[in-house]
């Protein structure tokens, strides 16, 4: 086994068995476990979980926790700690993975370098089709630019792609991997975000303190974000940003209330 992938999850079951029918046609099966830790503790999740999981040819550990709503970061942490391998991928629970994603990011792991890929934001009619039928062979590209889902270029295969070819922009949590002693080393996920915003960035910028760097994976590790409203709103994101740049203000790499309580 030579990485975890990590899937923070709430209630969509619908984009769940997506995802879960995509790993099982990876090119790397064999080489990885699955971790859905549930910021919930649902018995939909559990039933469909209970029926699923033998169809797949691929470990899956799932983790729940009392739900009082957004409590990502310890579910997250709570993932990290239980995982396996030393090779940490994270995606989101609306985020379909390329059939070569975690052979990808496998064949790519280095030390102190924080990976991280792009998505291709499907469409609300694209994203309504494919949860009707199914049909991950849809996920091509003439299927994607019909149906007016953005960054499509995101969906391009290009192993080989020299890495002065690639843009650099912003580090985004639905799509990245890191050895998991740099995540131990700054105590993980740090939960006093519990409303949406700005964790994933300040995990980035946590783990750069500690001399990790960005390295991309663009046009290699793809994921396909399924279309939902989105659920960012004025005043909490205002709110996290205020304690993200608190924190970013105090400069501590390791966060106090993480995977460890300091």
């Amino acid at each position: 086994m030579e990485a975890s992938l990590i899937i923070p999850f709430y209630k969509d079951i619908s984009a769940l068995e997506l995802i879960l029918t995509a790993l099982n046609s990876q090119s790397a099966l064999g080489s990885f476990e699955a971790i859905i830790t549930e910021d919930d503790n649902a018995p939909e999740t559990t039933a469909f979980l209970e029926k699923f999981t033998p169809t797949v040819n691929f470990p899956i550990i799932h983790l729940t926790h009392e739900d009082l709503a957004f409590r990502k970061c310890k579910a997250i942490n709570e993932a990290i700690k239980v995982a396996t391998t030393d090779y940490l991928i994270f995606i989101d629970g609306d985020c379909i993975p390329h059939q070569h994603f975690i052979r990808q990011y496998i064949k790519e792991k280095e030390e102190k370098k924080i990976l991280y890929g792009r998505r291709v934001n499907l469409s609300e009619s694209f994203t309504k089709k494919i949860l009707q039928t199914k049909k991950l062979e849809m996920l091509n590209l003439f299927e994607m630019l019909i149906s007016k889902s953005t960054r499509v270029k995101e969906a391009l295969y290009i192993p080989f792609m020299p890495g002065i070819f690639k843009s650099k922009r912003q580090f985004w949590g639905c799509n990245w991997a890191i050895l998991k002693k740099h995540l131990l080393e700054i105590n993980g996920y740090d939960e006093d975000y519990t409303e949406y915003g700005f964790e994933d960035l300040d995990i980035y910028k946590r783990l750069d303190m500690m001399g990790n760097q960005l390295k991309s994976v663009k046009y290699q590790c793809i994921v396909y974000h399924l279309f939902h409203k989105t659920r960012a709103f004025n005043e909490v994101v205002n709110r996290t940003k205020e304690m993200y740049e608190k924190k970013m203000q105090e400069g501590k790499a390791k966060c106090l209330n993480g995977i460890e309580k300091l």
